[in-house]
């Protein structure tokens, strides 16, 4: 797995840079329609061979000089099927999904989580470090990436967490769907179709947007994905039941037909007007030698 890093430092100075380089495909950044990168979203595609994944604006426990807190995104990619690294990133997307409640609302990290680990490893210490120069062996960016994925690893080995009482299981709707955070199950089922695209079982797409107003202005689904969008939007744009996404569609108007009458007609009009005015550059030398 790759791992691309985007926090800032203490200092003012250290401000908001990718470790340990600038990735060379900001693929991200397609969705800025739909996207504020600079508060929490989340972006999963996959092929079935390999995934790619976008956790924007999670909330650190730093801050930088002016009390103002830090935010912390991870640009992912990595091979599609089993193993700690999917693991742990089907952990980030479920913390960060059941973490936003509605429109603006943030859960705190749980503790031991993946989230809170990764927070724990990037610490103002190690974030400085990165700042000052070329990391030492073990301390760069990635390595405090793998660091979080073995401590999730770790703590995973004890018995898995229980379902809250009195919410039922869901059915995961089919198809692609979209629907506002604020539901219970739209969340879990949002969960499930993301670990479905990290374990390869099946193509598509998994986002949670927070500046998607307009149900009408939807991405749509390309032609045998399944697309799964949670809106982080007020709940009265989006219900909390998934609703259908239809088919891949322009965004651009139909044309209008044109009549071929019309076509001829203007091209005879613009015919004439040629003819008139050359006939009228022929006689001018004459009338002027009159």
């Amino acid at each position: 797995m790759r791992a691309h890093v985007l926090t800032r430092g203490w200092r003012r100075q250290d401000d908001y840079t990718f470790f340990p380089r600038f990735p060379e495909d900001r693929w991200w950044e397609r969705y800025g329609e739909y996207a504020d990168f600079d508060y929490p979203l989340l972006l999963v595609e996959a092929d079935g061979v390999s995934w790619r994944a976008y956790l924007g604006g999670m909330t650190t426990s730093r801050e930088d000089v002016t009390g103002t807190p830090i935010r912390l995104s991870l640009a992912l990619d990595g091979e599609c099927g089993p193993g700690r690294q999917t693991d742990w990133v089907t952990r980030l997307v479920e913390e960060h999904v059941h973490g936003r409640r509605r429109g603006g609302e943030t859960g705190a990290a749980a503790e031991k989580g993946a989230l809170w680990a990764l927070d724990q490893v990037f610490d103002e210490s190690a974030v400085a470090a990165l700042f000052a120069g070329p990391p030492a062996p073990g301390a760069g960016a990635e390595d405090l990436v793998d660091i979080a994925v073995r401590s999730h690893a770790d703590a995973a080995e004890s018995p898995p967490r229980p379902a809250p009482a009195g919410i039922p299981a869901p059915s995961a709707p089919t198809g692609s769907w979209v629907a506002g955070i604020g539901g219970t199950e739209a969340r879990e089922a949002f969960v499930d179709h993301a670990g479905a695209l990290l374990a390869g079982t099946v193509p598509g797409r998994a986002l949670v947007l927070n500046s998607l107003d307009d149900p009408d202005a939807l991405p749509r689904p390309a032609p045998g994905e399944h697309l799964v969008v949670l809106a982080d939007a007020p709940e009265e744009r989006f219900g909390s039941t998934p609703v259908a996404i239809g088919g891949k569609a322009s965004g651009r108007s139909p044309a209008a037909r044109v009549d071929g009458r019309l076509v001829w007609a203007a091209l005879a009009a613009g015919a004439v007007v040629v003819v008139l005015r050359c006939g009228r550059r022929r006689r001018g030398p004459a009338l002027r030698n009159v």
